[in-house]
């Protein structure tokens, strides 16, 4: 419909009543208004000459009452734009289009004004357009969703997972304009680790870790999410029918709205993604980014956790969890030449080959790890180490000689039960902590000696039955 055409009624094959036949079975909605105007050439409204049954069944209102009334006065949920329109169309003789979102309807429409019969008069065909609008928006939706969780997924990938995911949280609150984003690594339920940006205006006062873990949030999650790995919670005044005390202790005034979704292993629950207050404004499908996050974040963390453990294994001892060699090794290495105080203590478990052999190595094992946890207890298991069958060292640097000898007796009583051999020593320098640890081993196997003479005369006592 350029400027260049000409007015419909001026086609010489066709008469008015034909144009107007046609335009009544127009498949979209259709209506030709005369153009009122004031005497100075202002619109003031339009005359109805002609409609359709769309456009009648459109603004409610039946043909009859339509064909000779006023727009303003029989249309009440009319557009703003038609009289801008009307006046483009029917006196500077212009075909318009026009795309417009009517509220009264939740619906997008196309209007196309065009100039008809002569001046002062123009057709207005109205084309619901809500269905396209709609495929487009979804268009760009998903392509800005599909960009944001590539770019993500590249943030997570090209990084260490702690600054990896330390950008991803800040990129996803950012992006959803959250008050805070949150991964709460769980394991068997408990919390083991919490990694979050918070928003420095809207994200405060949020709840801790320590809030989270006293009102068990974690089962209340569980309950959310049941066999779905992702639930959108819109009303959080709703979790009172689960639980009053969490929202009326926790939630309510705070978070009125949240995303979660489960980080998984497998079928295993690692931790949760959780999104605070997010904004219901977006242009990004939040459900696809929140879900396809997760899957991307629970691959970063499965690989995390399983070098950690490798890393983990590596220097501890499987059977009861204190360092090992190789952890020993690099403390010495670090304390050696420093000019710091040091206690050293050389443990070994008396009879531990004849217990295993009167009761089987299981029995000895768990001989071995009652005494780890007697020796990580009194001296704490960062500064213990167990470096072969029935031995074990304990490095403690930066520690007074009272206290360490206090730490000693406190071994002493607590491993009565069972027979030990000790060697201490302590310094008020590391600077030869290898010298230190051999004074510590040679003081044990003295000890020792002591135990296996006392030990064979009373052995030898009951065989003669003495």
């Amino acid at each position: 419909m350029g400027n260049n055409r000409q007015d419909l009624t001026q086609n010489n094959d066709y008469s008015a009543s034909d144009i107007l036949y046609m335009l009544r079975d127009l498949p979209d909605a259709c209506c030709v208004f005369k153009v009122l105007t004031d005497p100075f050439g202002t619109v003031t409204d339009m005359l109805f000459l002609f409609v359709n049954e769309k456009y009648a069944s459109l603004v409610d209102k039946p043909t009859s009452e339509l064909i000779g009334s006023t727009f303003f006065t029989t249309v009440s949920n009319r557009d703003e734009d038609w009289i801008k329109l009307s006046y483009q169309a029917a006196f500077m003789r212009q075909s318009v289009i026009n795309r417009t979102y009517n509220t009264q309807f939740n619906k997008w429409f196309e209007f196309w004004a065009v100039p008809v019969y002569q001046k002062g008069f123009c057709a207005f065909i109205i084309h619901d357009v809500t269905a396209e609008k709609r495929k487009e928006e979804t268009r760009e939706i998903n392509t800005n969703s599909n960009k944001f969780i590539l770019d993500c997924a590249k943030a997570l990938s090209a990084n260490d997972f702690k600054t990896g995911i330390k950008i991803t949280l800040k990129e996803v609150g950012n992006q959803l304009r959250a008050a805070r984003v949150s991964i709460i690594e769980v394991k068997d339920s408990e919390i083991i680790d919490v990694h979050e940006w918070t928003h420095r205006l809207s994200g405060s006062g949020l709840p801790s870790k320590k809030v989270i873990e006293k009102y068990d949030f974690i089962t209340l999650w569980r309950k959310q999410l049941g066999n779905n790995d992702y639930a959108i919670i819109n009303d959080t005044s709703k979790i009172s029918l689960i639980s009053e005390d969490i929202y009326k202790s926790v939630l309510e005034g705070t978070i009125s709205r949240y995303v979660l979704a489960a980080l998984t292993n497998k079928n295993t629950i690692i931790g949760y993604l959780l999104v605070d207050n997010y904004s219901l404004d977006l242009d990004i499908n939040i459900r696809d980014v929140v879900e396809s996050l997760a899957i991307f974040i629970s691959e970063e963390l499965r690989n995390y956790r399983m070098t950690q453990e490798i890393l983990y294994m590596s220097t501890h001892d499987v059977l009861t969890d204190l360092g090992n060699r190789s952890a020993l090794n690099s403390t010495i290495t670090m304390l050696n030449g420093m000019d710091v105080s040091v206690g050293v203590c050389f443990v070994d478990i008396n009879g531990l080959k004849m217990y295993n052999d009167q009761h089987g190595h299981d029995a000895g094992d768990r001989i071995i790890k009652e005494t780890a946890t007697a020796i990580g207890a009194v001296f704490k298991k960062k500064y213990c180490y167990r470096i072969g069958g029935d031995e074990f060292v304990v490095v403690i640097p930066q520690i007074t000689q009272e206290h360490f000898q206090e730490t000693i007796s406190k071994l002493e009583m607590k491993t009565k039960k069972y027979s030990i051999s000790m060697g201490a020593v302590w310094s008020d320098t590391a600077e030869d902590i290898r010298e230190l640890i051999s004074q510590a081993d040679k003081l044990m196997y003295a000890d020792k000696a002591e135990y296996h003479s006392v030990h064979d005369r009373r052995q030898e006592k009951e065989q003669k039955g003495e």
